[in-house]
């Protein structure tokens, strides 16, 4: 036998460049009113672990440095956000928009 098994292949991510330019188009969703710098769009599962582009939600430079430190469940229980409905919203809006277009 040669080399190691890889027990776990690397998961396949959904990437879409025109979605991430369409999440830095909208607010943070955060609005605290604490925001401050350009919006990132933050990958709700890491890209490593196969996170999907489609999996995002914007947030602010100093909010997405926050969820970095604090984690997710600070930002749902201090600012009222649900990631799963922002998710859902924002691929909403997504597919009017391009059903519009």
């Amino acid at each position: 036998m040669g080399g190691l098994l890889n027990p776990q292949p690397k998961p396949h991510r959904e990437t879409n460049k025109k979605y991430l330019a369409y999440i830095k188009t909208l607010p943070c969703a955060c609005r605290d009113n604490t925001c401050v710098g350009d919006i990132v769009p933050h990958h709700t599962k890491t890209k490593g672990s196969g996170g999907s582009d489609y999996m995002t939600i914007p947030l602010c430079h100093t909010h997405h440095q926050r969820i970095h430190t604090e984690g997710k469940i600070s930002l749902q229980i201090y600012d009222g956000m649900v990631i799963g409905d922002e998710i859902l919203k924002n691929l909403i809006g997504y597919i009017k928009r391009l059903e519009e277009a």
